[in-house]
């Protein structure tokens, strides 16, 4: 039977995971299940505006407003912004229109009418699809890197930037791939051509951008939770993670009062297809509120009144991409229904409470059952029989944690809830009997306004004076058409077509049917014209042209555009080089490339040499010091091992004692026990004996009594007989005499009964007293048999504080160890400084010979390049300066005067400031040395070399003019005191200070 039992539970197992592989096989559509992740808008600078899908209005843009498939931004002049879907930024420059064509579980599809976006991607899943189309093509990203695309203000052309990564353009009916380490520029719709540019230096658009990706590549909460769950970025400067003993790694909100509760600061808004949705005002409050629960805990001392978020489960050693989270617009429930006549605030109100761990989501709109599956076991841990029952039955037959807590649930009047209005502004205060008294459901029972898909307007909810419109993008921008290699759904319908059909249904949004048959029945406010690529006959890759160096000159060297003039004019001939001038310049200028080359490649192999011999001594002087840190160890823990092996042994042999002791005394009391019970027994036996030879002495005298009476009678009747003179009355006399006697002997036998009766009853009394009195002693015995074992139980409590003792001593001496260990380490680091400053001599040394040899080989390249450019008639470019060659400053020699001992001082102030500007340089020359040898490890790539160049070269400048500012400041003091020197009066003393 239990054979059977669980073939058919495998069956139903591996049936169950069939239907499910084959459920999520099916498009999402089939079942009308809204997508599992969003974009979240998570940062604002300067006037951004935004437009929900389907509608003609443009409002302001808020932050963490979730956007998906149909949703636009525009950004103003000098203005920024940025998303996340995922692990995956998509960072907004000025002057910038940017849709969602498509946004689903597989695929993103961005629509760039004009403006630049910065595309950062750190994970790209199989399956997945990222497109960004434009009006002259449509770019695939392929691979995890950086993108960075740009549309000029007119569409003529789209230059796209890989600095890392791998992406395929289509259009014109060509496709071919394009490579990270370049710059690709493409024009025209119909038929396109492209030139190939090099990788340019970082304006200050891809400065903000790197700086906002290195701020997410230091988050710490990556060790808690997937990146892939979209806002977790935030969580490190708003909160602490700690473990609680019941869910795990839990998340503490810090910047909140004593009584804030989760989804109170913020607002509720309707986005499509979910529903009702939350808007948290926290920048941490996407992720708290859209994945995870939220459990209250009695301990308020984390903060956050006791609050406590626990994300999603994540199993040990898991890949942190390997788990997608589904989104939900709101993990609450809400209280009361469209029927009920509960006043939460004035004109009725609506009211709500966050699910603890373990409680079922269930949308606001009919779903697929694996749909509320998956969003509920990727962000709880909740088994399918529970969610099965919630789902099935009466959500009112559910008992919610949350519902019963203090300040748990937030009230607010309808007109707040409907109008996108700050919910922490209106929320009222609601009795627990109202709470408790009302239904709990999963959707809120109220119909949405205009206000609810737009939101409140940015100047109404901070200033009730003036209301300024939000920027809108040109009308030629917005209906510019876009190349699509991936057709994209259909847009969303306005919320003014559907308005009375949710009005019908109050809290539910429509389905996939419902919005098809509204669509049909009206076009878009918003004509959004996007055109299919088509088809290419093969995928070519674009490094097949030579790449082109940028231009020397341009309004923006930093990023530079070249526009395609195909018509433009030729320069005039007075401007114009001739051929030969050109290949002379030019070969001379290869020529002095090489020379340069060559010398760099020669001071990198010396580099290498250098850093190479370093490694090698820092790594004998780590390994031998790391044998002698091991060897303390392993003497210390042998020192330890051996004082614990000492306290064992002292402890079991006194625990022995003790136990020894205690037999000992036990068997004592034993002894002594029955010694007393034996001299009772012999007190008792030698009494009986008494008592029964004083009866038998008594029963014998009667005898002999007996036996003397009767001698005497017959003495009588002898004597009657022979006188034969006795009568028959002298017979009966004696017959009489005997029969006495008899008597007498009967009750002789009597007393002698009564008295051994009596014997043995004192006897009895004296056995009982004896018996107590054995009794009484038993106890006393056991009494001090319990206080020997008292006494025993302290001394093994004395010899588990000594044992304790040990344990203290052996973490002392393990404390030691460890204090043994660092020293070990510091005695390391002072063997690795030295052999740092050995190397740094070495290296001063080296780049000493290397100036040299440089400077000769550069001033050689100098007169050829002079030479050639002379005859080529240009001027010689100049060289440039690698950044680890920092100049050491020079030693300043103060001129002799008539005051030689302020001379000696201005010279020792020069020195010593010579000598602190030194170290400056050999601290900074040391960081970038070690910068580069990193690099030289990882096996960087050119983009990332360059940005440590530039930032090298900044540091170089930095140093040299704050070492020139210090001179000059010197200089100034120095000369300060030479011209107003401080002398003493004539026979003037300096005054005396008092005791």
């Amino acid at each position: 039977m239990k054979t059977t039992f669980c073939f058919v539970n495998f069956c139903g197992r591996v049936c169950l995971v069939l239907c499910l592989f084959v459920v999520v096989v099916r498009s999402a559509s089939a079942y009308d299940d809204p997508p599992m992740r969003v974009a979240r808008l998570n940062y604002v600078e300067g006037r951004v505006s935004f437009q929900p899908g389907g509608e003609s209005d443009w409002g302001w843009a808020t932050l963490n407003r979730p956007m998906t498939a149909g949703d636009s931004l525009w950004t103003g002049d000098r203005s920024r912004a940025e998303m996340h879907i995922g692990s995956t930024a998509i960072r907004v420059g000025g002057q910038t229109s940017v849709s969602f064509l498509n946004l689903d579980d597989r695929t993103v599809q961005v629509q760039l009418n004009s403006g630049t976006i910065d595309v950062r991607v750190r994970n790209l899943y199989r399956d997945d699809v990222f497109e960004v189309d434009t009006p002259n093509l449509a770019f695939t990203l392929l691979r995890r890197g950086d993108y960075r695309i740009t549309v000029d203000p007119d569409g003529s052309f789209t230059t796209i930037t890989l600095r890392d990564g791998q992406g395929q353009i289509n259009g014109g009916g060509q496709a071919f791939l394009v490579d990270g380490g370049s710059q690709v520029q493409v024009s025209g719709t119909d038929y396109i051509s492209y030139d190939i540019y090099d990788l340019p230096s970082r304006d200050n658009f891809d400065q903000w951008s790197y700086s906002r990706e290195l701020r997410e590549g230091r988050s710490q909460s990556a060790r808690y939770v997937s990146p892939e769950m979209t806002g977790s970025e935030d969580l490190d400067r708003n909160g602490t993670w700690r473990t609680d003993r019941t869910y795990g790694a839990v998340w503490v909100p810090t910047h909140v009062s004593r009584d804030w509760a989760p989804y109170r600061d913020g607002h509720w808004a309707w986005v499509d297809p979910w529903g009702w949705t939350w808007v948290d005002d926290a920048p941490s409050g996407f992720v708290t509120s859209h994945y995870g629960r939220w459990a209250h805990e009695n301990n308020v001392g984390y903060g956050g009144g006791g609050w406590v978020w626990v994300p999603p489960h994540r199993e040990a050693n898991q890949d942190v991409y390997a788990q997608r989270t589904v989104y939900s617009p709101a993990l609450v429930t809400f209280v009361g229904d469209s029927n009920s006549s509960r006043d939460f605030g004035n004109g009725g109100g609506v009211a709500w409470f966050p699910l603890a761990p373990g409680e079922v989501y269930v949308p606001a709109h009919q779903t697929s059952p694996t749909y509320i599956t998956n969003v509920n076991v990727s962000n709880t841990i909740v088994q399918q029989t529970t969610i099965t029952n919630v789902v099935n039955n009466n959500v009112q037959t559910t008992t919610y944690a949350n519902q019963r807590v203090d300040g748990a649930v937030t009230a607010v009047p309808r007109a707040t809830f409907v109008n996108a209005q700050p919910v922490a502004q209106a929320a009222v205060r609601v009795a627990p009997s109202a709470i408790t008294a009302a239904p709990a459901v999963h959707a809120a029972p109220v119909a949405p306004v205009k206000a609810s898909v737009m939101g409140a307007n940015k100047e109404n909810t901070a200033s009730a004076a003036t209301v300024s419109a939000p920027p809108k993008p040109p009308d030629a921008v917005v209906t510019r058409p876009v190349v699509a290699k991936v057709a994209p759904p259909p847009p969303p319908v306005a919320f003014a077509q559907k308005q009375q059909a949710l009005q019908a249904n109050p809290g539910r949004p429509l389905d996939a049917k419902a919005e098809q048959t509204l669509r049909a029945a009206t076009p878009p406010p918003v004509e959004r014209v996007v055109k299919t690529a088509p088809p290419a006959p093969a995928v070519k890759p674009v490094e097949t042209a030579a790449k082109k160096p940028q231009p020397a000159t341009s309004l923006n060297t930093a990023q530079q555009v070249h526009p395609p003039a195909p018509g433009a004019a030729p320069a005039s001939p007075g401007s114009q080089q001739t051929a030969q001038q050109q290949l002379t310049a030019e070969k001379a200028k290869q020529e002095a490339g090489q020379q340069q080359a060559a010398q760099q490649a020669a001071a990198e192999k010396a580099r290498q040499q250098a850093a190479q011999q370093q490694t090698t001594q820092q790594q004998a002087a780590a390994e031998k010091a790391k044998q002698e840190a091991g060897q303390q160890q392993a003497a210390q823990q042998a020192a330890a091992e051996k004082a614990k092996q000492q306290a064992a042994q002292q402890q079991a042999a006194q625990q022995q004692a003790a136990v020894e002791k205690a037999k000992q005394e036990a068997g004592q009391q034993q002894a002594a026990a029955e010694k007393a019970k034996q001299q009772t027994a012999q007190q008792q036996t030698a009494q009986q004996q008494a008592a029964v030879e004083k009866a038998k002495q008594e029963a014998g005298q009667q005898q002999a009594a007996q036996q003397a009476a009767a001698e005497k009678a017959k003495q009588q009747a002898a004597q009657q007989q022979t006188a034969q003179q006795q009568t028959a009355q002298q017979q009966a006399a004696a017959e009489k005499a005997k029969r006495e006697a008899g008597q007498q002997q009967v009750a002789q036998q009597a007393a002698a009964e009564k008295a051994k009766q009596q014997a043995a009853q004192q006897q009895a009394a004296q056995q009982q007293a004896a018996a107590e009195k054995a009794k009484q002693e038993a106890g006393q015995q056991q009494a001090a048999q319990q206080a020997a074992a008292e006494k025993a139980k302290q001394q093994a409590a004395q010899q588990q504080a000594a044992a304790e003792k040990a344990r203290q001593q052996t973490a002392q001496l393990q404390a030691v160890a460890e204090k043994t260990k660092q020293e070990a380490a510091q005695q390391q680091a002072v063997q690795q400084a030295a052999a740092e400053r050995a190397r740094q001599q070495a290296a001063q040394q080296q780049a000493a010979q290397q100036q040299a040899s440089a400077d000769k080989a550069r001033q050689e390249a100098a007169r050829q390049q002079a030479a050639q450019q002379a005859q080529a008639n240009r001027p010689a470019p100049p060289t440039t300066v690698h950044p680890n060659e920092i100049p050491a400053p020079p030693r300043t020699i103060i001129q002799p005067s008539a005051n030689a001992e302020l001379d000696r001082k201005h010279q020792q102030e020069q020195d010593q400031l010579r000598a602190k500007q030194e170290q400056d340089r050999q601290r900074v020359q040391q960081v970038q040395d070690q910068e580069h040898a990193r690099l030289a490890q990882q096996q960087a790539d050119a983009a990332k070399k360059q940005l440590v160049e530039q930032q090298h070269q900044e540091q170089t400048q930095q140093l040299q003019q704050k070492h020139a500012d210090e001179q000059k400041l010197l200089a100034e003091k120095q000369k300060q005191e030479r011209q107003n020197p401080a002398k003493p009066q004539n026979g003037a003393r300096p005054p005396e200070q008092k005791p």
